[in-house]
């Protein structure tokens, strides 16, 4: 990180873009004569970064309707990175219940029972322990 900072501070002076001080009031507008009890940390991480946040939300709520959203939520939540921290039962049985010619009733009670042994067969398993992908875990299945 230390090493980007010192790129763009570089960068900065190669250009003669004055670098804010962070702990500094940011002046609203172009008069520097206006008082601010905002700083320039609190305007980039909570005025524009909100902004941004919110606009990549939006974005993403556009080009991706419900059943899209519970299909990425769903297969994040199998994803075997840091002991399955992601890990959502409920999730995943939404996921399923989205494919009724492959999980009828009976399958689906199956699978969320097969869900609690498996997760918590791979969180006491050591070899699970350092998985970064589905890649990794389909290794790993493979090889136990």
């Amino acid at each position: 990180m230390g090493s980007l900072i010192a790129d763009a501070s570089l960068f900065c002076a190669k250009h003669g873009i004055v670098i804010p001080e962070m702990d500094k009031n940011y002046h609203l507008g172009k008069s520097k004569h206006r008082i601010s009890s905002v700083t320039y940390s609190h305007h980039l991480r909570v005025d524009i970064f909100n902004v941004v946040i919110d606009l990549q939300l939006s974005e993403l709520n556009s080009h991706f309707d419900a059943v899209n959203s519970d299909l990425l939520l769903g297969m994040t939540s199998l994803s075997p990175h840091n002991y399955f921290i992601n890990y959502d039962k409920e999730r995943i049985m939404k996921l399923a219940k989205l494919y009724p010619h492959e999980y009828g009733i009976s399958k689906l009670e199956d699978l969320s029972y097969e869900l609690d042994s498996y997760i918590h067969y791979v969180r006491e398993d050591r070899d699970f322990s350092n998985l970064k992908g589905l890649g990794d875990l389909s290794e790993i299945l493979v090889e136990t």
